[in-house]
């Protein structure tokens, strides 16, 4: 038999809706689909304007990179498992003390393990909830050892020393692969334990605090001020929607930068080896030299957008690709290499080098900021 009481007090609990936990879950999700718009997470220029912890930003007066990682994530399977774990204990915290004092638990352990991070390892950026995350199980162990005596006794194995397994396990894994950032998950966790110490649970039938009530309009603004200086001082790739494929399925080291550059290489080397065929007067093998280029435009249609300028540019390197991709099937019907042709292999030459010289000018003003750096061999 259950005590009345216990009966009251999980009726109590598990009867308040856990609204905050789907809102962070949500804006994870949403935040990653505009990353993936703009390139995917797994790209760098994409990360550092989209808030990522970076110190020398910080440095430099950049506070809200102490908010926005904890809503940041590299990668599908990253988003995946935090998003999971967020979805299994970040009710069970909310239901316990009400979505104020979640707000306020979740926040500051969030920000205790970005701050864990930008104190241990200065030199790499980080992202992910998983710093919030650590700190709703340190919320939940010291929970459990709190209030022992208050709350049903089989409900004791969820909390306190239940967690205990799940916390060393995660931390094991954490210490075992050098790509993820344990100081954050300890910040996190050692923060969500003081917090818990600190702020009481909300009791059943208990009306909340207009203390804690303040405090949580205070951090869900300071989150709407830090994403609104990201808006403010955004200098990444631009969102586009020909992105968002390979954004959201990025799952690998490989960024939409890398697909940017490999795109115009191609293009150039499909070019310039076509142009060297025609002028050599070699008429072997124009079959393989037309696929070339027909890759090429493949690729170069299918590319990443970075800017609307970079997209203007592209747009003129494929006509010319296009232009040169006709003259090697005119070249390769014919059999010969006509004056007709020489001639329009020198316009297309002529107009292939405008385009590429446009690329190196703005490769040099702008490009860096996208991670994109000229070849000059090129």
């Amino acid at each position: 038999m259950i005590p009345e009481d216990h009966l009251e007090f999980l009726h109590a609990v598990w009867t308040r809706r856990p609204s905050y936990t789907y809102i962070f879950f949500g804006l994870n999700i949403v935040v990653f689909l505009l990353m993936a718009f703009a390139g995917g997470s797994g790209n760098e220029a994409t990360l550092m304007a989209f808030g990522v912890k970076s110190n020398p930003e910080i440095v430099r007066g950049q506070w809200w990179r102490f908010v926005t990682p904890i809503f940041l994530h590299i990668g599908l399977l990253h988003l995946f498992f935090n998003s999971y774990a967020l979805w299994i204990v970040g009710p069970q915290v909310e239901k316990l003390y009400g979505g104020a004092r979640f707000v306020i638990l979740y926040v500051l352990t969030g920000v205790a393990g970005v701050y864990a991070s930008y104190s241990y390892h200065p030199y790499t950026i980080s992202a992910g909830a998983s710093g919030a995350i650590f700190g709703l199980f340190g919320v939940l162990l010291v929970f459990g050892l709190r209030y022992r005596s208050e709350i049903p006794t089989f409900f004791k194995r969820a909390v306190g020393t239940g967690v205990l397994p799940v916390i060393v396990i995660n931390l094991i894994i954490g210490f075992t692969i050098p790509q993820i950032d344990n100081s954050a998950h300890i910040g996190g966790l050692l923060a969500g334990a003081a917090l818990a110490a600190l702020v009481p649970f909300q009791k059943p039938g208990a009306e909340t605090h207009p203390g804690f009530q303040s405090i949580q309009v205070a951090l869900l603004a300071m989150i709407a001020v830090c994403f609104y200086e990201v808006g403010v001082h955004y200098d990444g790739p631009r969102l586009s929607v020909r992105n968002l494929p390979r954004g959201v399925m990025q799952i690998g080291t490989g960024s939409s930068t890398e697909e940017f550059i490999d795109a115009i290489n191609t293009a150039q080397k499909a070019f310039e080896a076509s142009s060297q065929q025609i002028e050599s007067g070699r008429t072997t093998n124009l079959a393989g030299t037309r696929n070339e280029i027909s890759k090429a435009i493949d690729q170069l249609h299918h590319g990443p957008s970075v800017s609307k300028r970079s997209d203007e540019l592209i747009a003129d390197l494929l006509r010319v690709m296009q232009d040169q991709y006709d003259l090697v099937q005119d070249i390769e019907r014919s059999g010969t290499v006509t004056l007709a042709h020489s001639r329009r292999l020198k316009e297309n030459t002529s107009r292939y080098e405008t385009t590429v010289d446009s690329f190196s000018r703005w490769v040099d003003t702008e490009g860096r900021k996208y991670g994109i750096q000229r070849d000059r061999e090129h």
